[in-house]
């Protein structure tokens, strides 16, 4: 479990993932792969990676309350799945080939496939989430670009689940530290 930053967290180390894996054999420099939005027109960077959706994961859903110290309980994590798009930088586009981007991307690819599994540590807990390459049809890559109001760019779009999101819900409770019973024999006749 994380807190409120495990979103940013996860972009955050894929980001340190391509940095690492593709800089500076197809792409000089790390800042050359940034997060980014397709609709920054002024931003200096190769590679995109953009977050283009966040949605629930109900089948993971936890209903017990985590235990703390003392006579406190943790309302559960809120699982997530959150869905990216890579992508080249229309700027650089210009300046490069379409081998060398399909190169990049193939690397993006292989990148991601040989760290498909994402580590947190938070406090004593380490929790783990999946990297899974989306089977996006056309028709669904093309809206995502037309809701930007961008022209569709080819790229890489992925998800990462689960992606446990802490509460700061907390509940007290307290401990039964003592019973009383009675009982009462019946008569037999």
């Amino acid at each position: 479990m994380a807190d409120f930053s495990i979103i940013s967290d996860v972009s955050n180390e894929v980001l340190r993932l391509l940095r690492e894996h593709i800089c500076p054999d197809l792409i000089q420099s790390p800042e050359s792969i940034a997060l980014a939005s397709p609709t920054d027109k002024n931003a200096d960077f190769q590679l995109g990676l953009y977050l283009y959706d966040i949605q629930e994961l109900r089948e993971y859903q936890q209903a017990d309350l985590i235990r703390l110290r003392g006579n406190q309980a943790q309302y559960p994590p809120k699982p997530l799945n959150l869905f990216f798009a890579l992508y080249m930088s229309t700027k650089s586009q210009l300046l490069s080939n379409a081998e060398n981007e399909q190169r990049i991307l193939g690397r993006v690819i292989q990148v991601l496939m040989d760290h498909a599994i994402l580590y947190e540590t938070a406090g004593e807990e380490e929790t783990s989430a999946s990297i899974t390459l989306l089977p996006l049809s056309f028709e669904e890559k093309t809206k995502i670009w037309s809701v930007l109001s961008v022209p569709y760019q080819l790229g890489v779009y992925f998800s990462v689940a689960p992606v446990l999101l802490s509460s700061k819900r907390v509940r007290s409770f307290r401990r039964v530290v003592a019973a009383d019973f009675e009982l009462e024999q019946g008569r037999a006749r």
